[in-house]
């Protein structure tokens, strides 16, 4: 389902005229498909979906920072994106099923920490990346282009690129 009428309405309308608009940027040929959640709080600085990308079902979308989904690029079925942070997913990027992504995190180890405000980071996806079901992709790291990513890997550090990484943590098992 091509974007509809009430939901320009609303990410475009009332909802975002106040003082701290964030960029809003939606391509006329993005998808979003239904029971797609995006919220945009009011310290983003912008939101964006490149030509032909697609949301598929049961997305939910949690914008803090800034968000951007390149040009081709596909976020699989029940993906959870949280980007308090940055997220910046590039071109031609295929995101499986159940694909987790946090850009933001808890201080720990001191006492009372967890209850402080969050530390944001930045993620950063290259292009032709393709990112298996039920991955989980954390704080501040950056995939490089033309990698893969295995079947519920974590990745809690940068990926370089042309290379397959698979495991919890994610390690490099093959070069491309």
């Amino acid at each position: 389902m091509r974007f509809d009428f009430w939901f320009r309405r609303y990410l475009l309308g009332s909802r975002l005229k106040k003082k701290s608009t964030p960029i809003i940027g939606l391509s006329s040929s993005a998808r979003i498909q239904e029971k797609t959640r995006i919220f945009i709080g009011k310290g983003a600085g912008f939101f964006e979906l490149g030509a032909r990308s697609e949301l598929r079902r049961f997305v939910d979308i949690q914008v803090g920072g800034g968000f951007s989904l390149g040009e081709n690029s596909v976020v699989g079925v029940g993906s959870f994106i949280e980007a308090f942070g940055t997220v910046r997913i590039g071109d031609r990027v295929l995101m499986g099923p159940h694909v987790k992504i946090f850009s933001s995190t808890h201080e720990y180890g001191v006492p009372g920490a967890l209850h402080r405000p969050l530390v944001k980071g930045d993620i950063s996806i290259g292009n032709d990346v393709w990112v298996g079901a039920g991955a989980v992709i954390a704080t501040n790291v950056t995939i490089g282009e033309n990698s893969v990513i295995g079947a519920n890997a974590f990745v809690n550090s940068d990926v370089p690129s042309n290379c397959v990484v698979a495991g919890s943590p994610a390690k490099v098992v093959k070069r491309l």
